[in-house]
């Protein structure tokens, strides 16, 4: 329990940063589709600095690389093991059979990919500060969990339909951050211009409460009351919460007989990649992608509110582990 209540402190405050997201819709100062632009500004400015700043501080050695590729190996095999077991939680009744199937594919969608970037990063940030390695770890995750979403998930919500978008790809702001980010570390570039580090670490520093802003403005355009009355929600809530991430975190540990010495930053990744609640992107993929937007929402915020409980719980059988 020495682990649980820290981590419970830690989720619930971060959790809190909603509240005002949540009451600047509810009083009607913002409408809930402005947090679109917010969002934007969280992928096009913040998490891009967050990241340079990461990796302007991590110390680049031989260790460090084989976790990098063990992070993007782990995740990548992780994600094709849910992708397969993910049918047997992902079954839904209705009439119509069309609109049967886009549910049992949302869910699928909404059990598999996480929200890794917009609470994950922040969530990690937050719980391990000057953990620079785990940073870069869970960011080498990002960008393979995004390189998913738009290949596997799409095809997921659209039903095989849609065309993958290499571009999208190609040009996500996480990738391309990644990609100038390294030649400035191995460069040194932060020990001829200082000011570098300050000025990515302002960028920063508005990430977490930034994303988590456009979480309480999302949850305030719905009912509570509808979140908890859909029983297909706590099916997918087990799944993504419970069952997924011990499957990622036991891997995870398995993993790390490769490289004894990061065990702690590998299994504390795995934990902050599969056990964050549902990609916040699921909606816009449904809106998108003729998929099921509606239930996306609920999916998505379900997982939010009961993460509270389970990652601390989870959390706290790690440290046990370890």
């Amino acid at each position: 329990m020495d682990a649980f209540f820290p981590m419970l402190k830690n989720v619930i405050l971060f959790v809190l940063l909603a509240v005002p997201g949540y009451v600047l819709v509810k009083t009607k100062v913002f409408k809930q589709e402005h947090s679109g632009i917010l969002s934007k500004l969280l992928v096009f400015v913040g998490s891009p600095f967050f990241i340079v700043y990461n990796m302007l501080n991590v110390e680049f050695n031989a260790q460090t690389i084989k976790g990098l590729a063990l992070s993007f190996i782990l995740y990548s095999v992780c994600i094709f093991a849910f992708y397969f077991i993910s049918p047997i939680f992902s079954r839904a009744k209705h009439d119509d059979l069309i609109k049967a199937q886009k549910q049992r594919q949302m869910m699928r969608f909404c059990e598999i990919f996480s929200n890794s970037g917009f609470m994950g990063l922040p969530l990690a940030l937050a719980v391990f500060p000057g953990n620079h390695t785990l940073m870069a770890y869970l960011i080498v995750c990002n960008i393979a969990n995004n390189i998913f979403m738009y290949t596997m998930g799409v095809s997921l919500v659209g039903g095989g339909q849609e065309k993958v978008n290499v571009k999208k790809i190609l040009l996500n702001p996480v990738l391309i951050s990644f990609i100038i980010a390294i030649p400035l570390n191995l460069l040194d570039v932060k020990a001829f211009v200082p000011e570098i580090v300050t000025y990515t670490g302002w960028f920063n520093n508005i990430v977490t409460p930034l994303a988590m802003t456009v979480i309480g403005m999302k949850m305030a355009g719905i009912s509570f009351v509808t979140i908890f009355k859909n029983k297909p929600n706590y099916v997918v809530c087990l799944a993504k919460l419970i069952i997924f991430p011990v499957i990622g975190i036991a891997l995870a540990l398995l993993f790390a007989l490769m490289l004894p010495d990061e065990k702690f930053n590998l299994a504390m990744c795995s934990l902050i990649c599969f056990a964050t609640p549902t990609a916040a992107l699921a909606s816009t993929f449904g809106d998108q992608f003729g998929g099921d937007a509606d239930n996306a929402v609920i999916y998505t915020l379900g997982t939010t509110l009961l993460s509270v409980i389970t990652i601390p719980l989870l959390y706290m059988v790690l440290v046990a582990i370890l």
